[in-house]
């Protein structure tokens, strides 16, 4: 006969003045040959040992079920360990103590408190804990050797008598751990003892297997399945086995297993064209039937699972622009194994211009699967016709983007695609995606232009001829649309009756035109036009420039102030002593433009021009500049103007209804910080 010795021997120091801090219960297992015929009780079978446990091996409870754990630790009375333990029994208080009073319960490395322990007879304990908490712990018994105890040590009570400890019912925990004590003799001196290990019991205190809730599946572009559920922590070891079967065929009341044991392993299930059993493509509908089981019991939950709407196809494929214009482009693409899927697909198109200001904001179109539709306006109670619509042909979806804001434009699209049962925005596929640049169109518009928004400067060396400077505001970079983009600034002159001459500028830059050797006797209107290689604008700005005799008087003095808040300026100026505040009929005003670039005064500016009006009788201004850059140089001038109010409503700039002074550069800049002025320069 196979028996194995078990010697669980822990040494106490008992020299030390500290609480034990830990436990070291060292299993040996030797294989010996004994006999085991005079044994009643045993640890296991095959194993040696002083006694052993009831209930043995392993222990399942219910969590919350009122079952208390009880575990009854016995010696063997003929062993000669236990023997020699009879023949000591009696303590150096004269009081009698058996074996079972040196019985100790462990709970993993932590005595058990002795509340929850009771003296049954000589050479047995019983442990009970009234509503053990949930978890997985291992008990010991052990059995204290070689060295007299002190009364806290020992289980029993302190007449020495073998009754019960009373235990609370209503205890469900264990109250704080008590370490192993130490004692000492009378000359200060400290033995040696030693724990002999008994048994051991692992307990799982758990539930019964749960109500799958969260069981989810998902079909893989139509080719495969997978099944996934997650269950609660339970200390009890439970698994779950997964089956299904298919409503209406032959057998359909079979359910079949899962191709792996990954279920029981993983909690889920995986089938594809490769597996056995295999993916069932052709099923719109499964029943699953998932059974939970461990040593509580079983318990089977039931699902019918809506396949075809619960498939995330792959992204499109095969994207193709057919066609596009300046605003629409013509798709055609493709969805690979859907094609024959027997449900609807419903798409969504997605796209972003390279001008659009948030780069994580996408555009979505409306695609509808019916072509003229027939929708009912209710403005003009008639039927339109819904020119959103997708078509398709055996192998291929089309679609025509239409209304895009940009041409000669990048734009990104993305194309979508999912089960037309499919609910929730999770069942999407990934997109595909195609970058393309619309074609190029005559820009949107001329640059912005303003009454007086031109400079004068009369030849030193010929009275009777000016340069002209105009000015306008550019157009931004997502309206020129399209190559060569230019602005064309010209007048025209009737030289020969019946003939129009155009005279282009001299010079042409972002911001500004210059016409040179003007007459100063003579008014302009000068026309300006955006232009690329499609052509010039649909509409044009025009400048009117007095002659000189007709221009009003220029305000004088304009001076700037910078101050530390950045953006800021202030602007104050003079009148020349004739200027007109506004009546009835005639509108009389200040215009302060400014001009961002890289150069300060007195280089021309040709950066952004913007401006603002100012009554006629203000003399004083704070202009605040919206993205304001540190690094570059504001330019300031100033403008009067007046203005015939017409009574048809027509009152644009002309010259027949407008005049101007044109504009006056700053003439003296002052830094203002808190301590100090600075004059950087005056030109007077």
């Amino acid at each position: 006969m196979v028996v194995v010795d078990i010697n669980m021997v822990t040494r106490i120091n008992r020299r030390s003045s500290s609480s034990l801090s830990m436990l070291y219960i060292t299993l040996t297992l030797i294989t010996l040959l004994v006999d085991l015929a005079y044994c009643s009780v045993t640890c296991g079978l095959g194993i040696k040992s002083v006694g052993g446990t009831v209930p043995s091996g392993d222990i399942v409870l219910e969590y919350g079920s009122g079952v208390p754990l009880e575990i009854t630790c016995i010696l063997q009375s003929d062993t000669i360990i236990v023997q020699n333990l009879f023949r000591e029994r009696i303590d150096s208080n004269n009081k009698t103590k058996f074996p079972s009073h040196r019985i100790v319960f462990y709970k993993n490395a932590e005595i058990v408190p002795s509340q929850y322990v009771t003296i049954v007879n000589s050479t047995a304990a019983l442990l009970r804990i009234p509503n053990p908490p949930a978890g997985r712990n291992t008990y010991y018994c052990t059995l204290l050797l070689d060295y007299e105890l002190r009364q806290n040590d020992s289980y029993a009570n302190s007449d020495g008598d073998h009754s019960s400890t009373t235990l609370s019912s209503d205890s469900s925990t264990l109250p704080p751990v008590q370490p192993a004590t130490t004692s000492s003799t009378t000359d200060g001196s400290h033995q040696l003892g030693s724990l002999l290990g008994v048994c051991l019991n692992t307990v799982y205190v758990g539930y019964k297997p749960e109500i799958i809730r969260n069981f989810t599946c998902i079909s893989e572009n139509w080719v495969n399945l997978r099944c996934n559920w997650s269950t609660s922590e339970n200390p009890i070891r439970t698994t779950y086995k997964l089956l299904f079967r298919l409503p209406g065929r032959a057998g359909g009341r079979i359910f079949i297993n899962c191709p792996t044991d990954s279920d029981i392993r993983d909690n889920n299930c995986y089938w594809d064209f490769y597996t056995k059993p295999m993916y069932r493509q052709a099923y719109e509908f499964y029943d699953f039937r998932l059974n939970g089981q461990n040593a509580l019991g079983n318990v089977s939950t039931f699902f019918n699972f809506h396949h075809y709407a619960n498939i995330i196809p792959a992204s499109p494929i095969n994207i193709t622009v057919i066609e596009k214009t300046e605003s629409s482009v013509m798709f055609k693409w493709s969805v690979g194994t859907m094609t024959n899927f027997p449900r609807d697909l419903i798409h969504k198109i997605e796209y972003k211009s390279q001008w659009d200001s948030n780069p994580e904001q996408w555009h979505s179109v409306n695609i509808s699967d019916e072509c003229n539709a027939p929708i009912l306006s209710n403005k003009t109670n008639s039927f339109l016709y819904d020119m959103n619509c997708q078509e398709r042909d055996n192998d291929f979806y089309y679609f025509n983007v239409t209304g895009l804001k940009y041409p000669f434009t990048h734009y990104d699209f993305r194309i979508y695609v999912r089960s037309s049962l499919a609910r929730g925005e999770d069942k999407w596929s990934l997109p595909g995606c195609i970058t393309l640049k619309t074609k190029s169109s005559i820009p949107k518009r001329p640059p912005r232009s303003d009454l007086g928004i031109f400079d004068c400067i009369t030849s030193r060396t010929d009275k009777t001829k000016r340069d002209i400077f105009i000015y306008w505001q550019r157009i931004d970079d997502s309206e020129k649309c399209g190559d060569s983009f230019e602005y064309r600034a010209y007048y025209t002159s009737n030289i020969m009756p019946n003939e129009t001459t155009i005279h282009y500028s001299n010079e042409i830059y972002e911001s500004y035109a210059k016409f040179q050797g003007l007459n100063t006797s003579v008014g302009y209107n000068f026309t300006v036009y955006s232009s690329n290689n499609q052509g010039l604008s649909t509409d044009y700005s025009t400048i009117y420039v007095p002659s000189e005799s007709e221009r009003l008087e220029k305000p004088i003095l304009l001076t700037k102030i910078v101050f530390d808040q950045q953006g800021v300026f202030e602007l104050s100026w003079k009148n020349a002593g004739t200027t007109k505040l506004s009546t009835a009929d005639e509108d009389n005003y200040y215009t302060l433009f400014w001009c961002e670039n890289v150069k300060g005064h007195p280089h021309q500016c040709n950066g952004y021009v913007n401006w603002t009006h100012v009554p006629g009788s203000e003399f004083r201004y704070n202009v605040t500049i919206l993205n304001y850059n540190v690094k570059n140089h504001y330019q300031f001038a100033i403008s009067a103007n007046s203005r015939r109010l017409l009574s048809n409503e027509t009152n644009c700039y002309h010259k027949n209804n407008s005049n101007s002074s044109g504009m006056v550069w700053e003439s003296c800049t002052i830094q203002n910080n808190i301590s100090i002025k600075i004059y950087y320069f005056c030109s007077l």
